[in-house]
């Protein structure tokens, strides 16, 4: 399975770059690709470098599900082409902010230190 998802993973990120070519997306990473054992359905996890465009990509995503999923199917030769399902990613935002509450408290600790 880990090869499937590879597979799609990168050939979506080759279609939404070539075939879509919206601007509105803006800078987008496919973090994750998880696909059931029985290949009926695939999230796909993103994320985005503009985090107020969250809802209008997925909008975009959901409008061009078939259009993506037609292309994924001339690229890959598998028995099953899993319906696909867009999934916004915000692990990279939740480590980002844990980050900075955590130097925020170091430098607090630091501060009462110095007195």
């Amino acid at each position: 399975m880990e090869k499937i998802n590879s597979e799609i993973q990168k050939q979506l990120m080759d279609i939404i770059q070539k075939e879509i070519d919206d601007p509105s997306i803006g800078v987008l990473s496919i973090t994750r690709v998880d696909t059931t054992s029985d290949l009926r359905e695939c999230k796909i996890y993103f994320s985005l470098l503009d985090e107020t465009k969250y809802d209008r990509v997925t909008e975009i995503f959901k409008a061009m599900n078939a259009f993506i999923r037609m292309h994924l199917g001339k690229r890959i030769k598998i028995k099953i082409l899993p319906e696909l399902k867009f999934i916004q990613d915000t692990s990279i935002k939740y480590s980002v902010d844990m980050y900075t509450k955590i130097e925020e408290i170091r430098r607090q600790d630091k501060e009462k230190e110095a007195k």
